[in-house]
């Protein structure tokens, strides 16, 4: 019997109040091309988020770890590939284990997990065969050609799952160097060169530290700091039938000032770097694309909503800005105020003057009663509402 059925970024107890000894992770999907070649692991990770031993990648060359904790097999009970794991095994300075999905040699055979259809886990008791949770992970997957499907966590004692859902680009090799252990640079098969430890008499060098997992909804005004990534896509969903828009403005390194809308969809070949997936002119969803970070200073997303639409607040709409570096950090800016009588909203503000980090800011600004004028993005990183061109749609 199904107990639940759990969405990104929800998280549930898995042992608390049950006895449960032995946990499995049932993993199952469909493909567009019969040759794509997916694979299941699992990253058994210290307090810090880092996997410290080769040993501690679980994967189908190094298919049980220490003390037999984790294990992992091929199809069997309706999944492709299982992850198991007792829970009185799990090393002590184990607090995480994440499981993932690679596609062999995606980006050389032109393969990503667009091509992947019908993905679910399937947390469940392997010894009572009774099922704790279903989670379908693979909606809104594009070019990655890896992605972390979940974690089972440690909390006060006891573990608990955690829904994650985030995609890599650079398949296998970005999870290894995201976890903490060493890439080869050899060309060798792509599993023994990610797992390759170097040489006894080769000085180990100082591992990089690992991107930190994030999913999070940032409250009213709240900011946070991710890793500047090499791509960086901000998605506006919404959950009404009126047609929105989706406005990125942007500050390039040079000091140029635009904006990205349904007029100028941009380009991932010509400054400012920044694409546009078409206008929707339906509910739902509007993407930009961020192709070169570096290339930036500062964007600002807001969301028009033509005279047309009527009123309505934007929150009522359920209007929200997805933030996704592709390294397993999805910062989200849901809206908290209700406004009936604005046209705009400015949601999110990415700063990207850091060397290293980028900073994600909720910011919720909304235009004054029934006023048309844009926002104005300005080169110092600031902006105000009501001060831009009219908009008419």
């Amino acid at each position: 019997m199904i107990h639940m059925i759990i969405a990104k970024g929800q998280k549930i107890d898995v042992t608390k109040g049950k006895n449960v000894q032995d946990i499995a992770i049932g993993l199952t999907w469909k493909t567009t091309h019969p040759s794509i070649d997916i694979n299941a692991s699992a990253f058994l990770l210290n307090a810090a988020g880092v996997c410290t031993r080769d040993e501690d990648m679980i994967f189908y060359n190094q298919q049980i770890s220490q003390q037999h904790a984790v294990s992992h097999s091929g199809p069997a009970e309706g999944s492709r590939e299982i992850i198991r794991i007792t829970v009185a095994k799990i090393p002590a300075d184990i607090e995480k284990i994440a499981f993932t999905l690679t596609i062999h040699e995606g980006e050389t055979n032109g393969q990503s997990f667009s091509n992947v259809q019908d993905a679910v886990c399937r947390i469940y008791n392997p010894v009572s065969r009774e099922d704790i949770a279903i989670f379908n992970f693979g909606e809104g997957l594009n070019k990655e050609t890896a992605i972390v499907v979940g974690e089972l966590y440690l909390h006060q004692g006891e573990w608990k799952f955690n829904a994650v859902s985030s995609g890599f680009e650079g398949g296998l090799a970005a999870l290894v160097k995201n976890f903490g252990l060493e890439v080869s640079d050899e060309p060798q098969n792509e599993v023994a060169a990610a797992t390759e430890v170097n040489p006894a008499p080769q000085p180990a060098p100082v591992p990089e530290t690992p991107v930190k997992l994030i999913k999070l909804d940032l409250k009213k005004q709240e900011s946070i700091n991710i890793h500047k990534s090499e791509k960086v896509t901000a998605t506006l969903e919404w959950a009404t039938k009126k047609d929105l828009d989706l406005y990125c403005f942007y500050v390039t390194k040079d000091y140029n000032v635009g904006k990205i809308y349904y007029r100028n969809l941009g380009s991932s070949h010509s400054t400012p770097y920044i694409q546009l997936n078409g206008d929707a002119l339906t509910h739902g969803k509007e993407t930009i694309i961020i192709h070169r970070p570096e290339a930036l200073r500062f964007v600002l997303f807001a969301a028009y909503s033509a005279v047309s639409n009527g009123i309505g607040s934007f929150k009522s709409m359920k209007v929200r800005a997805v933030v996704d570096n592709h390294q397993g950090q999805v910062i989200t800016t849901p809206l908290h105020e209700k406004n009936s009588y604005a046209y705009w909203v400015a949601i999110a503000h990415i700063d990207f003057t850091g060397t290293n980090q980028m900073k994600v800011s909720h910011v919720e600004k909304y235009s004054g009663k029934n006023v048309e004028h844009s926002p104005l993005l300005y080169e110092d990183g600031s902006f105000k509402m009501d001060v831009g061109p009219v908009e008419f749609k």
